[in-house]
C-alpha cells in the first residue's frame, strides 16, 4: 500500500510539472502571496497589452492607493548574478550557467506599455519588482529596481504608506487593466510570435557586432567578473553582453 501512494504521489508530481512549467508555478505561488494582501490592494494576474507589432505581458499588476506595483516573476533558482545595465542575468546552478534576459529592462518594458494604456496614473506611481523563488540567492546590483525574494514581497508592497492616487484613479485604473486579463489563445500566441521576433532581431545585431539598444559598435571589455562585450556609446548607452 505504501509503495502504492507512493508511487501516486511522484506520477501527480509529474503531471503537475507538464501542467503547470516552473514559470506558471512561480506566478501562482506570487499570486497566493498577493491574495494576502488587505482589501485596498487589488492584484491582477497575466495582463497583455500589444499594438503595432509590440506586446508586454505582465504577470502581476497590484493597484493600490500608494502606488501601482509591477511584478515581474522568475522562476530561478541558484545564483542569479546581475546589474542593470547588464543584457543578460546568470543563473549559476550545480556548476553550470545559464542566460537569461534582464528582468529588470523585461519591467522596465512594461512600465512603458502601462504609461501609454493608463495616462491618468503618473509615471512616479509605479513601483516595479522583480520577484525571484525562496530558494534563489540573488547577487544584482541595482539602484533604481526592487529585487527580492518571494518570502519578502508582500512586507515590501506594504511598505509603501504614502497615499499617491485618488480613489477615482485607483477604481478606473482597476477596471482598465480587467480589460487586458481576459485574453484568448490568439492574443498569447500573438505575444509570443512578438517577443520571439525581438529576440531574434537583438541575437542577430550581437552577432554582426551591433549594439541592439543604439545601434553602436560593441567591443570587448573587461571587469571584476571577466570579459564582456559592451557598447562603444558608453556612458551614453550602458548596454553590455556575457558571451558565456
Amino acid at each position: 500500500m505504501e509503495i502504492l501512494i507512493t508511487i501516486l504521489v511522484v506520477v501527480l508530481l509529474i503531471v503537475l510539472r507538464i501542467i503547470f512549467p516552473k514559470g506558471r508555478m512561480a506566478e501562482i505561488r506570487v499570486h497566493n502571496v498577493l491574495k494576502k494582501l488587505p482589501d485596498e490592494y487589488r492584484a491582477l494576474d497575466n495582463i497583455i497589452i500589444g499594438s503595432n507589432g509590440y506586446s508586454s505581458q505582465i504577470d502581476h499588476v497590484v493597484v493600490s492607493p500608494y502606488g501601482i506595483f509591477v511584478i515581474e516573476t522568475k522562476g530561478y533558482k541558484g545564483w542569479i548574478h546581475g546589474s542593470e545595465e547588464s543584457e543578460y542575468w546568470t543563473q549559476n546552478i550545480y556548476g553550470k550557467k545559464y542566460q537569461f534576459y534582464n528582468p529588470i529592462r523585461q519591467n522596465k518594458g512594461h512600465v512603458t506599455a502601462l504609461l501609454k494604456t493608463l495616462p491618468n496614473v503618473p509615471k512616479d506611481a509605479y513601483i516595479p519588482v522583480v520577484c525571484f523563488n525562496n530558494d534563489a540567492t540573488l547577487f544584482v546590483k541595482v539602484h533604481t529596481h526592487i529585487v527580492i525574494n518571494r518570502r519578502h514581497l508582500k512586507k515590501t508592497i506594504e511598505q509603501y504608506k504614502t497615499p499617491v492616487l485618488s480613489p477615482d484613479i485607483v477604481s478606473s485604473t482597476v477596471v482598465k487593466l480587467t480589460e487586458f486579463t481576459k485574453t484568448d489563445r490568439e492574443v498569447e500566441k500573438e505575444h509570443i510570435n512578438n517577443a520571439r521576433n525581438r529576440a531574434y532581431i537583438n541575437r542577430e545585431s550581437i552577432r554582426r557586432g551591433i549594439c541592439p539598444r543604439c545601434g553602436g559598435e560593441l567591443v570587448e571589455r573587461h571587469g571584476s567578473y571577466g570579459s564582456f562585450l559592451g557598447c562603444s556609446n558608453y556612458p551614453r548607452c550602458k548596454f553590455t553582453h556575457n558571451e558565456e
